[in-house]
């Protein structure tokens, strides 16, 4: 039995990474990805063990059975398994909070049981393999490291094959459903099995059939990994009395391309047509580094320009895509890296760099500090550009994260020029246009530049890698981006509900 228990707390270490993943993947089409997301999952992960802890210390002191650490894990086995439905059922409501409140009433409705439960299981383990108090401290750390062992495993190909390979719901269906299947034979094996035990069995092993993750009625494409939420479908624009179809890529449900089906070289952004418009009105050279693929808008108008380009995209599902639903050429070679590592590692001098790198409505912290643009100036020609796209805010409290980005160009000497495509601050763009030496514009446009002396940076920060606060002072901008996309996305998402 002894042998049985430590395989136990492996697989109760391994549950616990594994719903702990899995619940912030699932929050991030509705909530994001930014550090208060993950910061409300690690909060409630530890208070839901911190609280199983002490009610299974509690336990221990009354009885040693280990049918008591078997009900536990078949209890928790089973919650694991009924995620994907509980958060189906909970997060159409919760969309409609702000970000902390939703986030935490989301997981505690959804995560916190089966955690707790599960972190009640180890002081009872310890319990029963501990028979003398000269055991103890050896009992505690065997099960510990057995345990933190589960969950090293279970984080690492839950991370890297099960969610990109099977998604969210496939992922907790199977991990709940061998912690209820190795339940159920140690019950069997001690003669304790039951008819409630094949009650929760069998609707168990049921539960996956009750589960239906909303989806729009013309998904061509879905998939759940380590970086998101990755959707590809299909919808419709009124022109005149006809309707045209068009395409989407959306990332943890915000929406990072749009392709007319008709005409696939259109552009819907601005800030596409006036990025490329300006490369053309300051470049000095050809030799283009992409960061960030998306569904290839921008790129297909730099090809058009007949720039020689090299693409980074982190995601290898975003290449992919790109090629099989957004008419990105089959034999386009992606450099699927980090930006910031390819940039370190890189041979290659560029005359232009674009930043154009969102996750959903995170943009990349680690490439927006003086060190990094530092290094940006290493791969630069003398008089390359780096192009950074960002949020529309320059002013008050949501423009200070743009703010602090220009103050830390300036800090790194480079010459700055800042453009805003037309709009609003919330519904606009934000493009920096860098250059280490002198920028010169080769003939007049009609670009909206922002004066230099209308930048207020007195409060803005010098952003380091030491002290990245970049995704702290952008956090009103991001969430009232992400508002104003659930509006237009999400809850078409949830209304669309059941129409599969």
């Amino acid at each position: 039995m002894k042998n049985f228990l430590y395989i136990l707390a492996f697989i109760e270490g391994g549950a616990v990474m594994c719903i702990e993943l899995c619940s912030a993947k699932i929050l991030s089409p509705f909530f994001g990805t930014s550090i208060y997301v993950w910061a409300s999952v690690l909060g409630i992960t530890l208070t839901a063990l911190m609280l199983g802890y002490y009610f299974g210390g509690y336990l221990s002191s009354k009885n040693k059975k280990t049918t008591t650490i078997f009900w536990l894990m078949l209890i928790g086995g089973f919650l694991v398994s009924v995620t994907p439905i509980l958060s189906d059922f909970i997060l159409p409501i919760t969309i409609r909070f702000n970000l902390l409140i939703g986030t935490i009433v989301s997981l505690f409705f959804f995560m916190f049981f089966p955690l707790f439960l599960f972190g009640a299981t180890s002081p009872l383990l310890i319990s029963c393999l501990t028979n003398n108090v000269n055991d103890s401290g050896k009992s505690s750390g065997t099960i510990y490291a057995v345990s933190t062992f589960g969950g090293i495993i279970t984080t690492f190909t839950v991370g890297f094959y099960t969610l990109p390979e099977f998604g969210i719901a496939k992922t907790l269906y199977t991990y709940g459903l061998l912690v209820i299947l190795y339940t159920t034979f140690l019950f069997i094996t001690t003669r304790n099995f039951k008819m409630p035990i094949a009650i929760i069995v069998l609707v168990g092993l049921l539960s996956y059939n009750f589960h239906n993750r909303f989806q729009y009625e013309n998904t061509l494409y879905e998939s759940e990994g380590i970086l998101g939420q990755v959707k590809v479908i299909e919808r419709y624009y009124k022109e005149g009395e006809t309707f045209k179809p068009y395409r989407e890529l959306l990332v943890n449900n915000i929406c990072q391309t749009m392709m007319d089906k008709d005409n696939p070289e259109k552009s819907y952004w601005d800030y596409v047509d006036i990025l490329t418009r300006n490369i053309n009105h300051y470049k000095k050279g050809n030799n283009t580094l992409l960061l960030g693929l998306g569904g290839g808008t921008l790129y297909k108008q730099l090809r058009k320009n007949n720039l020689i380009i090299d693409v980074v995209e982190i995601d290898a599902r975003i290449a992919d895509v790109a090629k099989k639903y957004f008419h990105i050429e089959n034999d386009l070679t992606v450099e699927i890296d980090d930006a910031r590592h390819y940039i370190n590692t890189t041979k290659n001098k560029y005359d232009i760099v674009i930043y154009d790198l969102y996750n959903s409505e995170t943009p990349p912290i680690h490439l927006m500090t003086k060190e990094s643009f530092k290094e940006i100036k290493a791969i630069l020609n003398p008089n390359g550009l780096l192009i950074i796209n960002f949020y529309g805010y320059v002013n008050r409290s949501k423009g200070k994260g743009a703010r602090s980005i220009y103050k830390t160009l300036k800090d790194c000497d480079f010459n700055t020029h800042l453009i805003a495509t037309p709009g609003n601050e919330n519904q606009r763009n934000l493009l920096f246009m860098n250059s280490p030496n002198t920028l010169e514009v080769k003939n007049n446009n009609s670009t909206i530049y922002i004066n230099e002396n209308d930048i207020n940076i007195n409060d803005a920060v010098v952003l380091t890698d030491d002290k990245p606060v970049l995704e702290h002072i952008y956090l009103e901008a991001a969430l009232d981006w992400r508002k104003n996309y659930n509006e237009i996305n999400a809850k078409q998402y949830l209304n669309n509900y059941g129409k599969n």
